[in-house]
């Protein structure tokens, strides 16, 4: 399954996925709803990175945790664990968001700096 078929994603990804991104490069492995995998194509260490410094923040979120599988593999694998009340596609949105919100923050920061 694909992030694009996702029943319960759906709706709230394309609300804010800009349209140039290929929502058919992240693959879902799930095992039940609060417990996924998500095989992402072409990303590596720094949405990985980014992806499970902001998912550990989130407090309903168990466990994260990614992996490259070889240098030369072009996929980066992340899983999510979460508590019953949100899933790991949620989740998985929710911190896609974050890390839209403070990169648009540092972006902003950055320019008002540079304008003073």
């Amino acid at each position: 399954m694909t992030l694009a078929s996702a029943p319960a994603a759906t709706e709230s990804c394309n609300s804010f996925i800009p349209p140039s991104f290929d929502v058919n490069k992240v693959e879902i492995i799930s095992d039940r709803p609060d417990c996924a995998t998500f095989i992402f194509t072409d990303e590596d260490h720094t949405l990985g990175n980014a992806l499970h410094y902001v998912l550990m923040k989130n407090p309903k979120v168990d466990f994260s945790g990614y992996s490259i599988p070889h240098p030369s593999d072009n996929r980066m694998n992340l899983r999510i664990q979460t508590k019953s009340n949100i899933t790991a596609q949620e989740s998985l949105l929710q911190g896609l968001t974050d890390i839209k919100d403070i990169s648009r923050h540092i972006f902003e920061t950055f320019n008002n700096a540079l304008d003073q």
